[in-house]
C-alpha cells in the first residue's frame, strides 16, 4: 500500500487534517502539525513551494527559479504523517466536510485548512487579461524573463522596433511588488543588459509606474513614500501617479487621461481577489472574494474549517483592523492554525489569532530600500536594504535556500553581476506578445 492509499484509507480514528496550498500558510501549519496526533494530507497544483516575495528578481535575472521555490516533498521528508498530492482542487463542500479534486476520489476532512492563495484582479480593465503580464506566480516570473530578454533580442535584429515602443516597460501599480520590479528592471537595464547588447540604444530605455493614486508604497509613512520615489527617479524610472489605466492593447495602453503610450511590456501589479475556489463554499465572501474568519480564523458556522493567508479576510484581533497580504502574516496564520487544531483535538481552549508585526518594507533597488518598524521607527537606504535582506533569508523554508540566496546575492552585491541572462522557453518572440 502506498503513502497517499494511507492517507486516506487507513486509522480513519485519528483526526483528518486536509491543507489546501502549499504556500506560507500551508506550510506553517504542516510544520505546526507535525508531532500531532492527526495525519495529514496538503494538496497544490505546483509541487513546489513559491517564496513569492522575490519572484521579481527571477524576473530581473537576480536569482534562478530553483532559488525561490522549494519541493514541498523535501519539505515533508521528517513528517510522517504528512502526504502530498499534486492535484487541482475543483471545489470545496462545507456541509459534507469534503474537497473535490482532479484524478482524485473527494477527500473527507475533519479539519480544513483553506490557503490557496489569490489570483490577479484586473478589475475589468479591457485588455489586461489578454495582453498584461502579471507577477504573482513561479510561472509568471519565468515567462517576464523571458519576454524582456525576447524583446531585447526583435530590437536587436531590427531597431526600428524601438520607434514602436519596444524599449518602453510599464508597470501598473505602485506597491511593493510595482516598486520593487521597477527598480529591479531600471538597474537591469543600465548595468548587465547595456553590456550584453552594445549595439542597442539602452539608454533610451523608459521603466514606467503607473499608480492611480497620489502616492507610491500608499500604506507606508509619507517620508518613506517619498524616499522611495526620489530612489527611483535617480535611476532612471518614470513615477506617473494620479495615473490610471483605461484599456491594454498588444501593443499600447491606454491611460484614463486618454493618452495612449506605446509598449511592447505591461506588467500588471495593480492588486489581487481570492482564489476563484472561495466562490464554492456557498458563503456570502468579504469584498474581492475572501472568505471571512473569526478571531480563531475559523470559518463562521463551520467549525474546523480554517482560512488563512491571500484567500481569507482577515482583520487584527485588538483592533480590528485588516491585516495586510503579507508572506508573514500568512506564515504565523500557519503555524496558529496547527496549534489551534491541536488545542480543539485536547479540549483545549483557542485564543484569538494575533499577528505579531516585524515591519513592513520594501526593496527600491541596489542598496536601497524603505522599512517601516513595529512601534513607528523607519530606515531607508542601505541600513534599510540590509535589513530586507535579513528578513527574507529569515523567511526561506530550508536551509539550501538560505545558502545558496545568500551566496547569489553576495556575488551580485560585490560584482554588480546578475545570474546567467538566457532564455528558458522555446516559444518564439511573436508567440510571447499574443
Amino acid at each position: 500500500m502506498t503513502n497517499d492509499q494511507r492517507s486516506t484509507t487507513d486509522d480513519s480514528s485519528t483526526p483528518h487534517v486536509v491543507i489546501l496550498g502549499a504556500g506560507f500558510g500551508g506550510v506553517g501549519a504542516v510544520l505546526e502539525l507535525r508531532d500531532a496526533p492527526v495525519r495529514i494530507t496538503i494538496l497544490d497544483k505546483h509541487d513546489y513551494h513559491t517564496f513569492q516575495p522575490l519572484l521579481y528578481q527571477v524576473a530581473t535575472q537576480e536569482l534562478d527559479p530553483t532559488e525561490v521555490g522549494y519541493p514541498v516533498r523535501d519539505l515533508l521528508h521528517r513528517h510522517n504523517n504528512v502526504v502530498f498530492h499534486k492535484c487541482e482542487v475543483n471545489s470545496v463542500d462545507l456541509a459534507k466536510k469534503q474537497v473535490v479534486v482532479d484524478g482524485m476520489s473527494p477527500l473527507d476532512y475533519d479539519y480544513l485548512v483553506l490557503a490557496l492563495g489569490a489570483i490577479v484582479n484586473y478589475h475589468g480593465t479591457p485588455g489586461a487579461a489578454e495582453h498584461a503580464l502579471p507577477l504573482y506566480t513561479m510561472n509568471d516570473a519565468i515567462r517576464l524573463h523571458d519576454h524582456i530578454l525576447k524583446t531585447l533580442e526583435a530590437v536587436d535584429k531590427e531597431p526600428k522596433l524601438i520607434d514602436d515602443g519596444a524599449l518602453s516597460f510599464c508597470i501598473i501599480g505602485g506597491g511593493p511588488t510595482g516598486t520593487e520590479l521597477a527598480g529591479a528592471m531600471a538597474d537591469l537595464l543600465h548595468t548587465e543588459l547595456k553590456a550584453d547588447y552594445p549595439n542597442l540604444p539602452i539608454d533610451e530605455a523608459r521603466v514606467i509606474v503607473y499608480e492611480h493614486s497620489p502616492h507610491l508604497l500608499a500604506p507606508f509613512k509619507p517620508k518613506l513614500r517619498d524616499y522611495a520615489r526620489k530612489a527611483l527617479e535617480e535611476r532612471g524610472v518614470e513615477v506617473q501617479t494620479e495615473s490610471g489605466v483605461a484599456e491594454v492593447g498588444a501593443k499600447e495602453i491606454t491611460l484614463a487621461s486618454g493618452e495612449k503610450v506605446k509598449t511592447h511590456t505591461l506588467v500588471w501589479a495593480a492588486g489581487l481577489q481570492a482564489n476563484p475556489i472561495a466562490a464554492s463554499l456557498g458563503i456570502e465572501l468579504a469584498p474581492g472574494g475572501h472568505v471571512p474568519v473569526g478571531p480563531d480564523l475559523q470559518i463562521k458556522d463551520h467549525p474546523g474549517a480554517f482560512a488563512i493567508g491571500d484567500i481569507a479576510s482577515t482583520t487584527e484581533a485588538e483592533s480590528g483592523k485588516p491585516l495586510p497580504g503579507l508572506a508573514a502574516v500568512a506564515l504565523q496564520a500557519g503555524h496558529y492554525v496547527g496549534k489551534a487544531i491541536t488545542h480543539i483535538i485536547a479540549g483545549k481552549e483557542v485564543k484569538p489569532f494575533k499577528y505579531h508585526d516585524k515591519g513592513t518594507m520594501a526593496q527600491v533597488g541596489r542598496g536601497a530600500a524603505v522599512v517601516e518598524l513595529p512601534k513607528g521607527g523607519t530606515l531607508t537606504g542601505r541600513v534599510a536594504w540590509l535589513a530586507w535582506l535579513g528578513i527574507h533569508l529569515h523567511l526561506l523554508s530550508s536551509a539550501e535556500e538560505k545558502t545558496s540566496v545568500f551566496v547569489d546575492w553576495g556575488w551580485n552585491l560585490l560584482t554588480h553581476k546578475r545570474g546567467k541572462r538566457i532564455i528558458l522557453s522555446d516559444e518564439d518572440h511573436e508567440e510571447s506578445n499574443s
